[in-house]
C-alpha cells in the first residue's frame, strides 16, 4: 500500500513524507503527511458513498466559513485506486474524543454551537445533480422508545411508586406536531471525534461530512453529550435562534432518550438530567421569543 500512497502523492505534486494515523471511524484509511491528510475509503459498504457525500459537502461549508479543511483534489477516476481517494488541508489539533476531560471543553463546545448554527441557517441551496448528499433520519418511533423503557427493569422497578417521567413526558410530547420542522444542511455526524480543538479549549475544524445533507436541524445535536447541550444550545442560539421552539427541544430530548436506550446507559440518571435540560431549555427558547436576536 506505501507504494500506492507514494504514486497518489506523487501525481498530486505532494512531495512529503507520510504516516499512517490510527483513527477512531471505520469508514476511511488515512495518511498523513506535515501539510495534507490523504482519506482513502475502506470496505466498510457505506465508506464509498461518503466519500462522495464528503466532495460535495466539505466544500460547500467551507465556502461559507465553517471551520474545516479544505479539499485540495477528489479522485474518482480509479486509475490509481479501486475506490475514491480524496486529500485535504491538514489541520494539527487533537479530537475531543482523545482528550479526558472534554467535556470541560466548554468554549468549544460552545463553538461547535456557533458552527452549527451558521450550517443551518446560511446554506440555503446546493447543486447535487447525481444526489450525493444524504438525507440523515432518526430511526425510533414513539412506540419504541417506550418500549426500550417499560424493557430497563432498572428504571421501571424504581418508579414502581411514582409516575415515571420519561414514559409521561413520551406519551405527551412525541407527537406529529413535535415532528414537523423545516429541512436545513446538517453535518451529520457531530460525534467527538469529527471536532479538532486546540489544548487551549478552541476548536479548529470541524471534519468528517460523510453524513451531511438535508434534515432536521436537531439531528445535529444528535450526539452531542447531554451534559454540555446546554452550553451548545447557547453558542447555537446566537446564530439560529430561529430553529429553537419547544418543538425542537423535545426532539433533542427524545434523541438522547433513544442513545441512552441503544447504548444501555442508566435511564433513572438520565431522568434527572433531561429534567434539568428540559427546565433550562425551555427557559432559554422563552428568553430568545422575548428578546430575539
Amino acid at each position: 500500500m506505501d507504494a500506492v500512497i507514494r504514486e497518489i502523492l506523487k501525481k498530486n505534486e505532494i512531495n512529503e513524507a507520510f504516516i499512517k494515523l490510527e483513527t477512531h471511524g471505520i469508514a476511511n484509511e488515512i495518511y498523513a503527511t506535515p501539510n495534507f491528510i490523504l482519506r482513502i475509503p475502506t470496505e466498510h459498504p457505506e465508506a464509498n458513498a461518503d466519500a462522495y457525500t464528503e466532495s460535495v459537502a466539505a466544500p460547500l461549508a467551507k465556502s461559507i466559513g465553517i471551520k474545516t479543511p479544505k479539499m485540495i483534489c477528489f479522485d474518482d477516476s480509479y486509475t490509481v485506486l479501486d475506490r475514491t481517494y480524496s486529500i485535504w488541508e491538514r489541520i494539527h489539533g487533537s479530537t475531543l474524543g482523545e482528550l479526558d476531560n472534554y467535556l470541560n471543553f466548554y468554549h468549544t463546545w460552545y463553538e461547535i454551537g456557533c458552527e452549527l448554527g451558521k450550517l443551518h441557517v446560511s446554506i440555503k441551496k446546493c447543486d447535487d445533480p447525481k444526489g450525493w448528499l444524504d438525507s440523515p433520519d432518526r430511526e425510533y418511533t414513539k412506540e419504541m422508545l417506550i418500549e426500550g423503557v417499560l424493557a430497563r427493569d432498572n428504571y421501571v422497578d424504581k418508579h414502581r411508586n411514582q409516575s415515571a417521567y420519561l414514559l409521561k413526558l413520551i406519551e405527551c410530547k412525541f407527537t406529529d406536531e413535535t415532528f414537523f420542522y423545516e429541512k436545513c444542511f446538517v453535518h451529520g455526524d457531530t460525534n467527538i471525534f469529527n471536532f479538532l480543538c486546540t489544548p487551549n479549549d478552541q476548536l479548529l475544524s470541524i471534519i468528517d461530512w460523510g453524513d451531511a445533507g438535508w434534515a432536521d436541524p436537531a439531528i445535529d445535536f444528535y450526539r452531542v453529550p447531554v451534559e454540555v447541550l446546554d452550553t451548545v444550545l447557547d453558542g447555537y442560539t446566537q446564530m439560529a435562534s430561529i430553529n429553537v421552539d419547544s418543538h425542537f427541544i423535545y426532539r433533542l430530548i427524545f434523541d438522547k432518550i433513544w442513545t441512552a436506550i441503544e447504548e444501555k446507559q442508566d435511564l433513572f440518571g438520565l431522568e434527572d438530567q433531561i429534567m434539568i435540560l428540559e427546565k433550562n431549555l425551555l427557559k432559554k427558547m422563552r428568553q430568545i421569543s422575548i428578546n430575539p436576536l
